[in-house]
């Protein structure tokens, strides 16, 4: 990996080499500003996808707003980075956040018919009893 084209990559793994409980602390609090909701709130997708795959229960972790990191990239407006932690972990669209909205409720409410189509071709679907993949 080229440290110059993924500087936020490189220093979270700094920050982890000097400190290796980095992503277990938000991990334990039950409401908390993890370093993946900030990933998003600035549309920082491959540092984003990065935390993901190292901790995906961060996924599904709330802020002190109720909202879970895929809830923030919608809100302000980062619809490629959503598009991405949606396709990373389908299961994320469904996180009930302030109010029980889920992501995918969202996504309806402000009729982005773009980001809904994705979000619903990366789903699984039930079929008779049974789950499906596209």
């Amino acid at each position: 990996m080229d440290a110059a084209q993924h500087p936020d990559i490189l220093a979270l793994y700094n920050t982890i080499s000097t400190n290796p409980h980095y992503l277990e602390v938000p991990n334990e609090m039950p409401f908390v500003q993890t370093p993946l909701h900030n990933a998003v709130c600035e549309g920082r997708t491959d540092l984003a996808l990065e935390i993901l795959r190292l901790k995906p229960s961060l996924g599904k972790k709330l802020n002190l707003d109720g909202l879970s990191p895929l809830h923030v990239a919608l809100h302000n407006e980062h619809a490629s980075t959503a598009e991405q932690i949606g396709n990373h972990d389908p299961s994320l669209i469904r996180v009930p956040g302030r109010g029980g909205i889920t992501p995918l409720h969202y996504v309806v409410e402000t009729e982005n018919i773009d980001l809904l189509i994705k979000f619903y071709c990366g789903m699984p679907i039930r079929n008779q009893g049974f789950y499906y993949s596209r």
